[in-house]
């Protein structure tokens, strides 16, 4: 069996009305460089009649072009990309929406891009974004927010990605509470790059992601991937125990020099906030043997190789 250059994986919501549009413009780009190719769709069980148009597409162009999978129900958009890398046989992943803001012609940006220095993943970073107005400022508020909570994050991270297969293969041996496939990578490879790419607006109908969905994706990858909220936790109840600390001494100075101080108010408030600073600490000490334990049964690689000269 021919292994292809690349397979391009596209996680399949509501793409009724693009699917068959995207389809043409990927066959489009790879036919014209010469590259071999094959295309995964994976099917999240979304609202529309997405999963008709991949199955007339695969009788269409052929099972060697185009692959099929259809999950049982809506696992989310980075298990549907792990499903796929589980079918894709390429040297070469490629992952992309279904919606058409991401442009097929800049795939060869990316493969530019990777051939540069023999990148193991390569992002697209967006030059302009070009959602809705309130999902531009949510994703931008978010995307800092994860930045600053996982430092090993690619400050370019995006969904339109170029990685091995081999990086892909290790990500599909990674099991943990909750899936972020950008998180994965960070546990594989540091040798990441990434190049501006375009990004369009969306071509119909509504993202799928409300504020809702995506508070509820952050927080879940705080809790997985991150120790900031435990820290935030501990350094809250050191500040604490210094400014009650500090309270006390000016509290014991001025008894000493003017004892005019009402009886009973400044031992309340000495007490409260010693009181709350062990309330924090104990938090965030608990906060951080749970943080242990959920590393500890994560499954991720102890090691990667990157070459092996032999």
């Amino acid at each position: 069996m021919t292994v292809p250059d690349y397979s391009v994986v596209v996680p399949v919501y509501q793409g009724q009305a693009t699917l068959r549009k995207l389809a043409k413009q990927l066959r489009h780009f790879f036919e014209a460089h010469g590259y071999s190719f094959e295309l995964i769709f994976v099917h999240d069980c979304g609202p529309d009649d997405s999963w008709r148009v991949i199955r007339d597409l695969r009788q269409e162009w052929g099972a060697e072009v185009v692959r099929a999978v259809r999950l049982a129900r809506n696992f989310g958009q980075h298990n549907a990309l792990l499903c796929g890398f589980r079918h894709a046989r390429g040297r070469f992943f490629i992952t992309l929406d279904e919606d058409l803001q991401h442009d097929p012609a800049d795939i060869a940006l990316l493969i530019r891009r990777q051939q540069e220095a023999d990148y193991d993943v390569v992002y697209g970073c967006y030059e302009a974004i070009r959602h809705a107005g309130w999902r531009n400022l949510s994703s931008g508020l978010l995307r800092r927010l994860l930045r600053a909570g996982i430092p090993d994050l690619h400050p370019d991270y995006s969904p339109f990605r170029l990685l091995k297969a081999s990086v892909g293969g290790h990500c599909l041996e990674m099991r943990n509470s909750y899936t972020f496939l950008d998180g994965y990578l960070t546990w594989v490879t540091a040798h990441v790059g990434s190049v501006p790419v375009s990004h369009s607006p969306r071509a119909v109908g509504q993202s799928a992601y409300t504020i809702r969905k995506l508070l509820r994706h952050s927080l879940n990858i705080f809790v997985t991937f991150s120790d900031a909220p435990v820290r935030l936790l501990t350094y809250a109840s050191v500040l604490v125990f210094l400014l009650t600390t500090l309270y006390s001494g000016y509290i014991l100075l001025r008894k000493l020099l003017y004892n005019d101080l009402l009886p009973g108010f400044a031992s309340l408030i000495i007490a409260i906030g010693f009181g709350v600073g062990l309330l924090l600490l104990g938090m965030g000490i608990l906060g951080e043997y749970i943080h242990q334990i959920n590393l500890k049964t994560t499954r991720r690689p102890n090691y990667v190789e990157a070459e092996t000269l032999d």
